[in-house]
């Protein structure tokens, strides 16, 4: 599954080495009806073995797998609106609705998880129990071939792109296969003879949604609120603008991250008795550089040495 979705993945990207902001969209567009249309599947094949086998953690499974349907919705509208212009009230761009998008998302699974606690609690109180099915247990082992491929395309694209937002859509990809996994347990469970596993095992799949959805939802706001740039980041950007000529030092790197817009600013050392236009010319230069590179716009502050 991880050599197919990889290979996959990287024909999508092929040859590209920096990612572009229509490149960024295409992706995540690519993603997104990649996983609805996985999801759509996946949710109408659970709920009809899960209503034939009256199983409480199958149906709890299809919910997660149709909530997974509306989350990639959000990711592409989140994704389509991040691509919107610059106007006067958002001058750097819409690139942050990608990261409303995951918190929604995160938000989204929270309430789903409790929702199936609360059920999973009824039907243990309930004793109402699961019906053994040869043919549910098939379905699942299905679902988890699916949702693992889909984790693996959708992480590889993330990861491409840098975004959060698609890594999100990843997990619950990741989260559905954990949680189908438990269900092929209940399901096998209830055909031996073990019936209290399938209520058992919907609270722990319940769990994993809550988890799933807390991480995302974290995650998102802390991008919303603004991150440091990574080692690798903070470090290229250092070496692109030393290999500019004129260059002495670098220091006080910003990074902001508006999604697709992208701003990167920096102070550089330059020789003092340089004259204006000298010095002027060696940060253009740099921002040029960095710019190019890095698909952002680059602000270079000078400093006398």
């Amino acid at each position: 599954m991880k050599y197919f979705a990889n290979l996959l993945a990287e024909k999508i990207t092929a040859n590209r080495e920096l990612i572009k902001p229509a490149e960024r969209y295409r992706v995540g567009l690519i993603e997104s009806w990649a996983s609805i249309a996985g999801n759509i599947f996946l949710a109408l094949l659970k709920m009809v073995f899960g209503l034939l086998t009256n199983s409480i953690a199958l149906i709890a499974d299809a919910v997660h797998s149709a909530s997974d349907i509306f989350s990639s919705v959000v990711v592409l509208i989140g994704f389509s609106l991040a691509k919107k212009e610059p106007d006067s009230e958002h001058p750097h761009g819409h690139g942050r609705t990608e990261y409303l998008a995951g918190l929604v998302i995160g938000l989204m699974l929270i309430g789903a998880g409790v929702a199936f606690i609360y059920s999973s609690y009824n039907r243990l109180v309930g004793d109402v129990y699961a019906t053994p099915s040869i043919g549910a247990i098939i379905a699942i082992i299905i679902a988890i071939m699916i949702k693992e491929f889909l984790y693996y395309f959708s992480a590889r694209l993330g990861s491409l792109i840098d975004s959060d937002t698609l890594s999100g859509d990843a997990w619950h990809h990741r989260t559905d296969s954990l949680s189908s996994g438990l269900v092929l347990i209940a399901l096998v469970g209830n055909y031996i003879g073990l019936t209290a596993l399938d209520a058992y095992f919907g609270f722990v799949v319940a769990l994993f949604i809550i988890y799933a959805g807390f991480k995302i939802a974290r995650d998102s706001c802390s991008s919303l609120l603004g991150t440091a740039p990574s080692e690798d980041l903070y470090n290229g950007v250092v070496l692109c603008a030393k290999q500019v000529d004129g260059v002495i030092d670098t220091h006080d790197l910003e990074f902001h991250d508006y999604g697709s817009y992208k701003v990167i600013t920096i102070h550089i050392g330059v020789n003092g008795s340089l004259s204006l236009d000298q010095a002027h010319e060696i940060a253009h230069q740099v921002e040029d550089r960095i710019g190019n590179q890095y698909h952002c716009t680059a602000v270079v502050h000078l400093d006398p040495r």
